[in-house]
């Protein structure tokens, strides 16, 4: 993709899956996902191509992810900077890039529209990333408005999971996907998944965030069995950036790898590795486990195997149990869950 972006001479606008409004901590304000956008940015850094700007949401930017973009601060055009921009001052900004990254609803961002972003660099290639993860009516507006620029269009996604275990995959399947999703993983047994009851876990919470300090533990226990079993590819994820830190601080304190280890799961959209171990945190309000989108990403990370650190008593509540996590939970049953007893003892 990078030599074909060098090489192409015209306007390109790379678009990921629709924006989720969702609530984050105790605000009422819509914060936008932009997790995928800012992989793809990431990737592409990553192999040298800096020519591109992304567009967020100021509220993503702020309340959510902030430290996420810092290797990309110079790259970024947030949304609140949108309302005093003219096509000149756009042109400034853009600094002579032709690729924009973006979620597939900033296209629709009235704000974005009116101070002239698609004038300056005109929405001509048109390319989709997780196509097979947009409903087809988010593409009815784009096909109007950008009706007299658009040359070409470029679907990029696959209906055959090659990633995920296949009982995990067959679950978010069914759950996310009407069954289309189908796996061609060898990895065939439930054992690919198990959840480890933290019941003594509680979430507390630090300003808009939240943490959960047994949960971290157990965390870094099961990450030290890993690297003691020789499976050194994993990562550890969870919802809450509190959390992230606290996880991230406690790997510090080990001998440990911790750089390029811990991750919110927003920012680990797009990414994958072995093992996936994750901290859900909450113990009284599901939170952020309610919306079914994020939840999905959450739980399709891992090539091999996935730990979901929780309390089993609280995915049991009326509030838990209907959410994807819950209703995994429910699937696996009785065995698929770990006591604190064996973790400590080893038996995983």
């Amino acid at each position: 993709m990078v030599q074909s972006l060098r090489a192409v001479q015209k306007p390109v606008w790379i678009v990921s899956q629709s924006n989720v409004a969702v609530k984050v901590g105790l605000s009422s304000s819509p914060v936008k996902s932009n997790g995928s956008a800012k992989n793809i940015a990431s990737k592409l850094g990553k192999y040298g191509f800096r020519e591109f700007k992304l567009l967020v949401s100021h509220e993503f930017h702020f309340d959510w992810n902030e430290h996420l973009y810092e290797e990309l601060e110079s790259s970024i055009i947030r949304s609140d900077e949108y309302a005093n921009l003219v096509p000149a001052s756009v042109e400034r900004l853009l600094d002579g890039s032709r690729v924009i990254l973006c979620t597939i609803s900033m296209l629709s961002n009235t704000k974005m529209l009116q101070a002239g972003f698609p004038k300056v660099v005109p929405v001509e290639n048109l390319l989709v990333d997780e196509a097979s993860q947009i409903d087809v009516g988010n593409y009815l507006h784009i096909a109007h408005a950008f009706r007299h620029t658009l040359r070409k269009l470029v679907f990029v996604g696959d209906d055959q999971q090659h990633r995920l275990p296949t009982p995990i995959c067959a679950f978010v399947s069914f759950h996310m996907y009407e069954g289309k999703l189908q796996s061609v993983h060898p990895i065939t047994t439930s054992l690919s998944c198990k959840f480890f009851d933290v019941h003594l876990g509680a979430e507390v919470q630090v300003g808009r965030s939240w943490t959960n300090q047994s949960e971290a533990e157990t965390c870094i226990t099961l990450a030290q069995m890993l690297c003691d079993m020789g499976k050194t590819d994993f990562r550890i994820i969870t919802p809450y950036d509190a959390q992230r830190k606290v996880l991230e601080d406690r790997l510090k304190a080990t001998d440990l790898r911790w750089e390029d280890t811990v991750f919110c799961v927003d920012s680990f959209q797009g990414n994958e590795a072995d093992y996936i171990i994750v901290s859900l945190v909450r113990t009284k309000k599901p939170g952020f486990i309610t919306n079914a989108r994020r939840s999905n990403v959450m739980l399709t990370r891992c090539k091999k195997g996935m730990y979901i650190c929780t309390n089993r008593a609280f995915l049991k509540t009326p509030a838990a149990q209907d959410t994807l996590v819950g209703k995994m939970a429910k699937e696996w049953g009785g065995n698929g869950w770990i006591r604190m007893a064996d973790v400590v003892d080893g038996r995983i």
